[in-house]
């Protein structure tokens, strides 16, 4: 496979982590936020709300961290192989 073709299919791989974290992040940073407590969340939700949101935040966090993982491979690709 020649450099070039290494950095435009790490490119390709990287915007499409790229989007993944955003729409992935948004749901963890919300969850997050709410499961902080310092803002009366617990106050709003009840307590079964409170384990199902923690769920959905630890879901989440697995595959997030998986795809950031990606992202920083590809970039530290794309930073090392010449256009």
């Amino acid at each position: 496979m020649q450099l070039q073709q290494i950095y435009a299919r790490a490119r390709k791989i990287h915007k499409w982590t790229m989007w993944l974290a955003i729409l992935l992040g948004v749901p963890l940073a919300l969850s997050g936020v709410i499961m902080e407590g310092d803002r009366g969340w617990r106050d709003i939700f009840s307590f079964e709300q409170m384990i199902w949101i923690r769920s959905v935040h630890r879901a989440i966090s697995t595959k997030f961290a998986l795809v950031l993982a990606i992202m920083m491979v590809t970039g530290f690709t794309m930073w090392i192989v010449p256009k």
